[in-house]
């Protein structure tokens, strides 16, 4: 009769079930990690990427309004019909419930003509444009122009804001003329004389 230690095989060594499907267990686990890292960073490269179309359709209408004369820009439904064209970028947030809206206001200058209202606001949503409150502002020097778009992602509603100022003679730039809406002020350092 053989022993037990006859059907050891000398200097061989195996692997049980037990090991092999702990080591595929800790394959998968580590598979599944990869993955899920993965979908996260798609997920985050989709929201930045929306972001980032966000703001460029911001730039676009900002500049759309910079480049046309200003008696279509201060007036409000001149300005709608410049927002029935979309914007270059807004195709990239089309499924996301877009929404643009720009509010044109008479910032606190002095010395600014005075008119019946004082700001207009329009809507773009679905390719439809919207005046909730209109105005002929083209006889003001400087507007106020507050831009917003938002979008639905997933459940929650982002949003990009653009707020700057603009000039019937161009853009108004801070300290230009001296002061922060581009106007001559005496006491400023960049309109005193030097001696």
């Amino acid at each position: 009769m053989k022993s037990a230690a006859c059907f050891r095989s000398a200097g061989k060594s195996g692997v049980t079930i037990i090991e092999v499907l702990a080591s595929a267990l800790l394959i998968f686990l580590g598979l599944g990690a990869i993955f899920a890292m993965n979908t996260q960073s798609l997920q985050i490269l989709r929201s930045t990427r929306m972001l980032a179309n966000g703001s460029q359709v911001l730039q676009e209408r900002m500049e759309s309004m910079r480049n046309h004369p200003w008696p279509e820009v201060a007036n409000g439904q001149a300005l709608a019909k410049i927002w029935e064209i979309p914007a270059p970028s807004e195709e990239e947030l089309h499924d996301g419930d877009l929404l643009e809206q720009v509010t044109v206001s008479i910032p606190d200058v002095p010395g600014a003509p005075k008119t019946d209202s004082s700001f207009f606001k329009i809507q773009r949503r679905y390719g439809k444009v919207t005046i909730f409150q209109n105005a002929d502002l083209t006889a003001q020097p400087l507007l106020l122009v507050d831009m917003t778009v938002s979008w639905k992602e997933k459940q929650e509603t982002k949003q990009r804001h653009l707020r700057t100022i603009i000039g019937k003679t161009g853009l108004t730039r801070s300290g230009i003329f001296g002061s922060a809406f581009g106007r001559p002020e005496t006491s400023h350092p960049a309109t005193l004389s030097t001696p």
